[in-house]
């Protein structure tokens, strides 16, 4: 039976949920334009609001047709959890759009601004275009608060000059490159690019320059390529609103080396010799990059866990150490049970892990039992695992951050604390134990990336789920209305990092409100919560407000601070459907006992 009769079916059943899951695993970014066609005619008579969809409005400006690429684009975000609303300009005309202030641009009013360029739309002069566009990224986040996506451009495979065109640097090839290279140096606080260049090489440029699109709709690439192009756009647009995954589970036998350690001991497990060793090699050397820029590598082996850590202290060809790896799960549990342990363990969501393993069957085990873990699908042949975990595109960042190469230690080391912790029997001296100090600061430019990562990524310790760009965060900054403090955290077993961001608002007539107050997952029940209350109490004397209100807007996944305020003393004053509004009287308030050293930032 057709995939998408099946689903409309079910939609017409109302087993919405079922029918949602279904297109989504209907839908591959390498299938054609027809497939991809169908699957957005599906989406777009589906009943969203019957799913968990995080709401989105998204603005596409072009100097080409984009009017096939809308519904599809629409379709993948929802796949990555978002339920958009589109907008896009007329053709070629997103200089008028940008620069005319009443122009509809405004009045739709979007959260993300995408401008898709080609190589159609670059001249000789290629510092005058690099300029042109950061001209029109100050105007639309002088009159917007949005993130603007600026693709990059595709370069023909046309060369007037042949070979040549490598050595001479005002040929045509070269200058489009050194736009390229010049675009990605010029972005700013609020911008990234979309590197339309590398998906056009991915889908191959033989047939992404079809110039018959071109010559008769406008269109600037094949529009068997739109799959590609909305899949991963979706996925850089998924990472600005912070859905990015963050941690990798990893398999070991066969999947890290070849063979079974267990079975044929540190000798006989296939690592760096032969064709298949080099694989298993370089794979390792893939998943260390992703260590290096932040994402949280973790360990579910069926393995007796002396076995399974003894390539890791004794092979020499290994690439990975125990010091990567954040939690190392070796036992004969089921891998579900072990990734729950190891989110618990983590303090993350299950929705922000991705499972690795060569075994289908497990696979299946993890991916039926856990669908909110992304599972890859691996090959049969190791040569082909690094591709098949990077076309994912499952860690996008429009961000890095020295804090981000350290991300891994920071969860290592609080698996010491976990164990440090079962040494006591007084929650009190175990704390004091830890010689806990907080650098406490006001946001800054330095700081800015770390906290708009942190704010759009947290969803547990988060009391409102406000989600906020760089540019409003900025805003923000300069706005006498608003007040900020970071918190970072280290202690005797190492640094933290910086692991809470609370923006103050004033509501004037003498009340202080918590705007936001979201906090890293991975230090809690350490003080630090009433370690923040002391210092917004503290804030609140100073500038001689009268009380600090605060507001709980629940959502499937910040249970975790339904009663915060309610512990922290604040009183109830509403609820209406379970959003709830709290205050307190900064003179009744007592500040809390804690175990934590204040240092302040300089």
């Amino acid at each position: 039976m057709d995939k998408f009769k099946t689903i409309k079916e079910l939609v017409a059943n109302k087993s919405y949920t079922e029918a949602f899951e279904l297109l989504k695993q209907a839908l591959h970014k390498d299938d054609d334009f027809i497939v991809q066609h169908k699957a957005a005619l599906v989406w777009k008579n589906f009943p969203k609001q019957h799913l968990d969809l995080k709401k989105i409005k998204v603005s596409v400006l072009s100097s080409s047709t984009t009017s096939h690429l809308l519904p599809v684009l629409d379709v993948w975000l929802a796949k990555n959890g978002l339920n958009a609303q589109l907008w896009e300009s007329e053709f070629d005309t997103f200089d008028q759009m940008i620069i005319d202030s009443k122009s509809d641009l405004y009045k739709f009013n979007p959260e993300i601004v995408f401008i898709l360029i080609n190589y159609r739309d670059i001249d000789q002069d290629v510092e005058n275009r690099i300029a042109h566009f950061q001209g029109l990224w100050d105007l639309l986040q002088q009159r917007l608060d949005c993130f603007v996506i600026q693709s990059n451009v595709d370069v023909p495979l046309t060369r007037i000059m042949g070979n040549y065109e490598a050595v001479l640097s005002s040929s045509n090839q070269n200058l489009l490159r050194k736009f390229n290279s010049r675009l990605g140096e010029a972005v700013k606080t609020g911008v990234t690019v979309f590197d339309l260049e590398y998906i056009a090489g991915m889908f191959g440029k033989k047939q992404w320059f079809d110039n018959r699109y071109w010559y008769h709709s406008k269109h600037a690439f094949n529009l068997e390529a739109i799959g590609l192009v909305a899949f991963y756009l979706s996925r850089l647009i998924a990472g600005v609103k912070g859905l990015s995954k963050k941690c990798l589970v990893l398999d070991l036998d066969n999947t890290l080396w070849g063979g079974v350690i267990g079975d044929d001991g540190i000798n006989g497990i296939i690592l760096a010799n032969g064709a298949v060793g080099e694989a298993f090699v370089d794979f390792q050397k893939y998943i260390r990059g992703l260590k290096e820029r932040g994402i949280i590598l973790t360990i579910c082996s069926k393995n007796e866990e002396l076995n399974a850590k003894e390539p890791f202290l004794k092979h020499p060809e290994m690439i990975l150490k125990l010091d990567d790896i954040a939690v190392f799960n070796a036992n004969w549990n089921n891998k579900a049970d072990n990734i729950c342990s190891i989110a618990e363990t983590l303090n993350i969501g299950l929705d922000s892990m991705v499972f690795i393993d060569d075994n289908p069957a497990e696979r299946e085990l993890v991916r039926s039992i856990l669908p909110q873990v992304t599972v890859v699908d691996m090959p049969e042949d190791p040569a082909d695992y690094i591709r098949a975990l990077d076309e994912q595109a499952l860690f996008e960042t429009i961000a890095f951050s020295d804090e981000d190469r350290i991300r891994n230690d920071f969860y290592r080391d609080n698996s010491k604390r976990q164990a440090l912790q079962k040494q006591f029997t007084d929650l009190n001296e175990y704390l004091k134990s830890l010689e806990m100090s907080s650098v406490v600061g006001d946001f800054d430019e330095v700081n800015l990336g770390r906290i708009a990562q942190l704010i759009n990524k947290s969803n547990q310790f988060n009391l409102t789920t406000n989600r906020y760009t760089e540019v409003q965060i900025k805003s923000m900054m300069n706005d006498p209305a608003y007040s900020t403090r970071f918190f970072r955290l280290k202690d005797r077993l190492g640094d933290n990092g910086l692991i809470s961001a609370v923006i103050l608002k004033d509501f004037g007539q003498g009340v202080l409100g918590i705007d936001t107050w979201v906090m890293s997952c991975r230090v809690l029940s350490r003080g630090m919560e009433e370690f923040i209350f002391n210092e917004i109490i503290s804030l609140a004397k100073t500038k001689q407000y009268k009380s600090i209100q605060g507001q709980y807007i629940p959502t499937k996944k910040n249970g975790l601070v339904a009663d915060l305020l309610k512990n922290l003393g604040f009183v109830l004053e509403r609820n209406e459907n379970g959003v709830t509004w709290w205050h307190c009287e900064v003179s009744n308030v007592e500040l809390k006992k804690v175990h934590i050293k204040k240092e302040n930032y300089s």
